[in-house]
Formats: structure tokens, sequence, C-alpha cells
């Protein structure tokens, strides 16, 4: 989920190289590997979901429970219980 969600902000993969082997050292060894780019501009609350979830799985966020996802501060605002009532935002046209 903290991988799909950095590509999705950041506009790239968080271990990305051009050599697949390179690429999954970047994986396995991702405490030393892992990082957010300086020049990249997102939200802090954004930065701490992205590095609470792209860490060690005894440490991740979740590892508790759905709820502690649901708390962070970058959902705030975001009425859990109502959300299948709301109108998506974006409602594509099917042809």
């Amino acid at each position: 989920m903290g991988v799909i969600l950095y590509e999705m902000l950041v506009g790239y993969t968080p271990f990305f190289s051009d050599d697949p082997a390179t690429t999954c050292q970047k994986i396995l060894h991702f405490e030393k590997t892992f990082k957010i780019p300086n020049d990249v501009t997102i939200s802090r609350e954004a930065q701490d979901l992205i590095e609470r979830l792209i860490t060690n799985p005894i440490e991740r966020l979740g590892v508790n429970g759905v709820w502690e996802i649901k708390a962070h501060p970058f959902f705030a605002g975001i009425k859990w219980k109502k959300i299948r009532d709301m109108a998506s935002p974006y409602i594509p046209k099917v042809s």
C-alpha cells in the first residue's frame, strides 16, 4: 500500500532502477535504500503515512488493525462509516 501511495503522489516507483537485479536489491534492503527525495512536494501527513507503511512489517502502520491507518492524519475528514454513501468524485464514462 505504501509503494502504491508513493507512486501515486510522487510519480514514480520508490525502488526504480533500469536493472531488475538492482531493483530487487533496493527492495530487499529498503531500510537503507528507501527515502523520499527532498525535491518532492507532498504534505507532511502524506510523507509520514508513506514512511510508516514502507517499513519493517512488525512496525508497520496497520499491524494492529486497519483502524490505525484510518486514524492517520492523512485521512483527516474522511467519514469512514459513511464512505459508501458518498458520491464518487469521478465517474468515468463507459462506452
